[in-house]
């Protein structure tokens, strides 16, 4: 992490920022896992960003789902039906919005607003783009309208974009931190090492190997808050960054000393695998994090904001999306229609997993104090990921939201 830190960054206009997405390669995505406890296959060969739309991708059009059955795998696009809930209205275009976000259970609103038909409702063809990118290149094809929505965690490639002039903005979060945040995120240790003794306490993890799934989202944040109460900086462990779905087989092999989990990660880690036990449980985290730190967001790019009707058109059905979490997601019949979409889309297939895990903390309203991107801001410019900070209302615009929000 420290190296990051010492990263020599060049200065860009706006023109050579843009110019440079044609640069990019977009590699498929890596093969999804048949379930969270698959093995990963190598990527394929690359494609260019530069050439016609179609070869950005793997897209994911899903099957209206006819029971909650669900094939193990997730199928490739040519062997998929136009989704139900993409489909034109009678005597209407519907406009296309190209999306790229995780497919992960933080996605649950927009993924039910797809598969109930909320878009179609509102005249709108959601393209879900599942191409593998860093943040910086994700930023970069939004600014660049080879993509309209961007979701997943936050990056400095944001303010750096922003910073070019290019217009971009975050107009909606998918998940918080919440009061009942529960242990959707954890620090695990190797049971190995907490049932010798070796690890206690986060004070014990000073100069060991810590895994973080990002450079600079919300785990790295949440990590440094929780060191910092333990009179830890980043710089006093070694942070090696793991993927999501490798963090469990690390611990178990104590390959690291410390990883920090996130749901379904958390039960197959320390449920299922019993490969962990939790030295910071997820409660611990909010606390040392904040309640309402935003962890996923939605940044739309230029062709939503230059489109108000549309953007908040996509909106309303996000926000309907969102509504129809919130009525299920409190019962176990509930969960289990949520799960049926979540199987549709995602890479989680398993009905024991969905029956155990800590369900995400959707955003109910989307909104989050903006003063946590200061806190954002502040990390990325430690790690050496942005020059500067700038203000904080430079990188939400909340009012395609609020307008949406009056018409749900």
């Amino acid at each position: 992490m420290s190296r990051e830190g010492g990263t020599t960054h060049m200065v860009m206009t706006r023109r050579a920022w843009l110019r440079a997405v044609a640069g990019l390669a977009l590699m498929p995505v890596s093969a999804l896992l048949a379930s969270c406890g698959g093995q990963q296959t190598t990527p394929t060969s690359t494609a260019p960003a530069s050439a016609a739309t179609a070869s950005m991708t793997t897209r994911v059009a899903a099957v209206t789902p006819t029971s909650t059955t669900t094939p193990a795998n997730v199928a490739t696009p040519s062997s998929r039906a136009t989704p139900a809930s993409t489909a034109k209205p009678a005597g209407q275009q519907a406009s296309t919005i190209k999306a790229r976000i995780a497919l992960t259970a933080s996605d649950a609103a927009l993924l039910i607003a797809i598969d109930k038909g909320m878009f179609r409702d509102v005249g709108i063809s959601v393209d879900l783009v599942t191409a593998t990118l860093d943040p910086g290149q994700a930023i970069s094809l939004l600014g660049a309208q080879q993509l309209d929505i961007v979701g997943g965690g936050l990056s400095g490639a944001l303010v750096n974009g922003v910073k070019q002039g290019v217009p971009l903005k975050i107009t909606v979060t998918e998940t918080v931190i919440t009061a009942n945040f529960g242990d959707y995120h954890v620090i695990g240790v190797p049971k190995s090492l907490s049932d010798s003794g070796q690890i206690r306490s986060v004070e014990d993890l000073r100069g060991k190997t810590v895994a973080l799934v990002t450079s600079g989202g919300g785990d790295v944040l949440e990590m440094k808050k929780v060191l910092e109460q333990h009179h830890l900086t980043l710089k006093d462990v070694q942070v090696q960054t793991l993927r999501a779905p490798d963090v469990p087989a690390a611990l178990q092999n104590a390959a690291v000393a410390a990883g920090f989990l996130i749901e379904p990660y958390v039960t197959i880690a320390l449920k299922q695998l019993k490969a962990a036990t939790a030295l910071v449980p997820g409660q611990d985290i909010a606390q040392a994090s904040g309640i309402g730190l935003p962890l996923n967001v939605l940044t739309f790019g230029p062709r939503l904001l230059n489109d108000r009707p549309l953007a908040v058109a996509f909106l309303v059905a996000y926000l309907r999306g969102v509504a129809w979490y919130f009525e299920r997601v409190g019962n176990d019949a509930g969960k289990q229609e949520i799960a049926a979409v979540l199987k549709q889309y995602t890479p989680l297939k398993d009905d024991q997993l969905y029956a155990q895990m800590t369900w995400p903390p959707i955003a109910r309203d989307g909104r989050f104090a903006i003063s946590f991107l200061d806190e954002y801001q502040a990390l990325w410019r430690d790690l050496g990921q942005i020059q500067a900070m700038i203000p904080a209302s430079d990188l939400v615009d909340f009012s395609y939201l609020d307008e949406a929000a009056r018409q749900v």
